[in-house]
């Protein structure tokens, strides 16, 4: 069962309660008759950085002009 805190006991002691929730305790925090969770958040790992031409060999020559000749000719085209 979680630990359920007033929002005026949980700012008095907020270090307190943020390494509990750390730890892995449930902390649940009332305020106006609504709930929080105060839980960890774990980060997602970073999309790495692909190096210059790492897409090169995805499409030849024919394959790309054929693709910008299809976009020019778009309905999406804005008219001036």
């Amino acid at each position: 069962m979680p630990t359920t805190l007033s929002i005026s006991e949980a700012k008095q002691r907020l270090g307190e309660i943020a390494d509990r929730a750390i730890q892995g305790e449930h902390i649940v925090i009332v305020r106006k008759s609504k709930l929080l969770a105060l839980k960890p958040l774990e980060l997602p790992e970073p999309v790495p950085m692909r190096p210059p031409g790492y897409f090169e060999d995805c499409y030849d020559r024919e394959a790309i002009k054929e693709s910008n000749m299809l976009a020019s000719r778009s309905a999406r085209k804005l008219v001036k």
